[in-house]
């Protein structure tokens, strides 16, 4: 495996890791994650659907970039990462236009840990579009027998 590859592929798990912990987390123990992580009860009201709907659709997420990680094929990749950009990028914008009731600490540890989701995901797509070309220039390999 190329050490771009090889790079992609941790970009992805780590990415579906840290969705991985949140999303379970959500729809397994949506009250508890309303009240435990950190600054989610300084949002709106607890609303058990809300929560857990959104906890399977990270979920839903969480699949796709693991599958997108295991096979590593460029459509793949694209589509779980352009799904997962959109997601991060307005996840972020929400958070760092919402931050009346937040410290300064709280304000800039949401902004930053999700800032860096956001850069994460935009480099590994970047990164994707730029070798696009890359698994199908590869020489096949000769046959067995």
């Amino acid at each position: 495996m190329t050490p771009v590859r090889t790079w992609l592929r941790t970009g992805l798990l780590i990415l579906a890791g840290l969705q991985t912990i949140a999303s379970v987390w959500q729809y397994v123990f949506p009250r508890a994650f309303y009240d435990h992580f950190p600054t989610v009860k300084l949002d709106p009201p607890y609303n058990e659907h809300l929560v857990s709907d959104v906890g399977g659709l990270g979920l839903a997420l969480t699949a796709m970039l693991y599958f997108a990680a295991v096979v590593l094929e460029h459509k793949v990749v694209m589509s779980a990462l352009i799904g997962y950009v959109i997601y991060a990028s307005t996840h972020f914008l929400f958070h760092v236009t919402h931050f009346g009731n937040f410290s300064l600490a709280e304000a800039l540890g949401v902004g930053t840990g999700l800032g860096v989701e956001v850069v994460l995901a935009v480099l590994l797509l970047y990164v994707t579009w730029a070798t696009r070309g890359a698994e199908t220039k590869a020489p096949a390999a000769p046959p067995r027998g």
